[in-house]
């Protein structure tokens, strides 16, 4: 394996330090466990919730090759890192911006495949009923691999005495986008070329003890398991988890009001 570019050790270092400094802005505690690219969820699975108004979110995932999302028929490189963004609007809306690259991937690769996702919560949770919330795309982005439109429902549960969070939704793999550098009054409809939260969908996540948490998915296409970390009052997650039980990813994130 080659080593890393300049240019891709310039890239960690810079968010790197964004996210310290985001991280020195926040402050009160916000449920920070998101999934790869971004969004409120275990590993690849959504579930419904948003951030919140006035809170933001950044971090970063690991994800092995065995199990790539940027399938690119001239792919080179190795492993994936995805960097994400995400921002509370309005107490139902939160928008995730996400960096995706390709470790070793040649330098005209550029800085990394951008996309982002805005989600609606629709229906907040109830003593009887879960929450609902619709997640889009936005289709002006430069990574088709992993735009999704879907629909999900969370209803959190009591299970040994400890919470158990479960969620079921489905995706569609139809979306519509805009050609790669063309204005933006050209757009397409068309099937994806992955099975990225597309079909039925289904997650469970259980808090083991106040720091650790224990969690399992069908995002659609395979199983994934996991264990999660959490500290400074659910500011912090860290995370590893294995996907379909053959290759083992990793991530941290933070959130946080900002003052």
């Amino acid at each position: 394996m080659t080593n890393l570019s300049f240019a891709e050790i310039r890239m960690n270092i810079g968010f790197l330090f964004t996210s310290i400094l985001l991280f020195a802005a926040t402050e009160q505690q916000c449920h920070a466990q998101f999934t790869l690219t971004g969004q409120a969820g275990n590993f690849l699975v959504p579930e419904a919730r948003v951030i919140g108004d006035k809170q933001i979110a950044f971090g970063s995932s690991f994800h092995p090759k065995p199990e790539a999302l940027l399938l690119y028929t001239d792919r080179q490189g190795s492993h994936e890192i995805y960097n994400y963004l995400t921002l509370g609007f309005l107490p139902f809306m939160d928008i995730t911006i996400n960096l995706a690259s390709i470790i070793h991937a040649p330098i005209r690769s550029g800085i990394g495949d951008r996309s982002a996702t805005v989600r609606f919560l629709l229906k907040k949770e109830t003593n009887t009923f879960p929450a609902i919330l619709l997640g889009t795309y936005a289709p002006l982005g430069t990574n088709e691999f992993v735009e999704s439109n879907f629909l999900v429902a969370t209803k959190n549960l009591a299970f040994a005495g400890k919470r158990l969070a479960v969620t079921g939704g489905f995706g569609t793999p139809w979306v519509i986008r805009t050609p790669l550098y063309e204005d933006f009054d050209s757009f397409t409809f068309f099937k994806k070329k992955t099975n990225y939260q597309v079909g039925l969908m289904m997650a469970a996540r259980w808090e083991l003890t106040e720091h650790l948490l224990v969690a399992a998915e069908y995002d659609g296409n395979k199983f994934n398991a996991g264990l999660m970390a959490r500290f400074f009052k659910e500011k912090c997650f860290a995370k590893v988890y294995t996907f379909n039980f053959k290759t083992v990813g990793f991530g941290v994130s933070y959130s946080g009001v900002v003052r």
